[in-house]
C-alpha cells in the first residue's frame, strides 16, 4: 500500500512538472501582440562584396529595411568619451582613441550608430563587452551625429538597454551622493 502511495505521488508530481513545463515553452513560443515582428540584419548584409569603384555600395536588402523594425546584433564601440544619447556597435569589437586624436580611428565601414529612445536621450551608457542584442527602427543616410561623426546606417532603439545591477548600484550611488 506504501508503494502505491509513494509510486502515484511520483506519477503525479511528474505529470504537474511537465505540464508546467509544457505551458512555458508554449508563452515563450507566443509573439508580442504589442509590436511588429523584427528583422534579423547582419552586418555582413550592409554592403555589396567585393567593394568596387564606386566604394561602398548598399545591399538591396539594407534599402529595402529602411524605416522599418529590425534586430541587429553587434559588439560596442569602446569610447574614452562617450556621447549621451548615442553609442556604435560593430561587427568586431573596436576601441577608438581619444576626441584629440582626431578621427584617424579603425571604424568598420558597418557600423551602426544607436540612438536611445525619446525618453533616454541624455543617459550615456557605460561601455559593456560582448555581443549586445538590439531591436528598433532603421534609419538610412549621411546625418553629422551629436559625437561629431557622420553615419550612414543608424538604429533608432525600442527601448534602452538593460543595465546590469552593478551598473545600476553605481548609478545610484552617484546620486545618493550628490544629495
Amino acid at each position: 500500500m506504501l508503494i502505491k502511495k509513494f509510486c502515484f505521488s511520483v506519477m503525479a508530481i511528474s505529470l504537474l512538472l511537465v505540464g508546467c513545463a509544457n505551458q512555458a515553452s508554449k508563452n515563450e513560443s507566443q509573439p508580442s501582440a504589442t509590436l511588429p515582428s523584427a528583422t534579423d540584419l547582419s552586418f555582413r548584409e550592409f554592403y555589396k562584396l567585393p567593394i568596387g569603384p564606386l566604394g561602398l555600395e548598399p545591399t538591396a536588402k539594407l534599402l529595402s529595411l529602411r524605416d522599418k523594425r529590425v534586430h541587429l546584433q553587434g559588439f560596442m564601440v569602446k569610447e574614452d568619451e562617450p556621447t549621451a544619447g548615442i553609442f556604435m556597435v560593430s561587427l568586431v569589437p573596436v576601441n577608438i582613441p581619444d576626441k584629440e586624436d582626431g578621427p584617424s580611428d579603425y571604424l568598420p565601414g558597418a557600423t551602426v550608430f544607436v540612438h536611445m529612445p525619446a525618453e533616454d536621450v541624455a543617459k550615456t551608457l557605460a561601455y559593456r563587452p560582448g555581443m549586445w542584442d538590439l531591436v528598433g527602427t532603421l534609419q538610412l543616410g549621411a546625418k553629422e551625429e551629436n559625437n561629431d561623426r557622420i553615419s550612414y546606417v543608424r538604429l533608432v532603439l525600442d527601448q534602452a538597454p538593460a543595465q546590469s545591477s552593478a551598473e545600476s548600484q553605481d548609478e545610484h550611488k552617484e546620486v545618493t551622493s550628490q544629495r
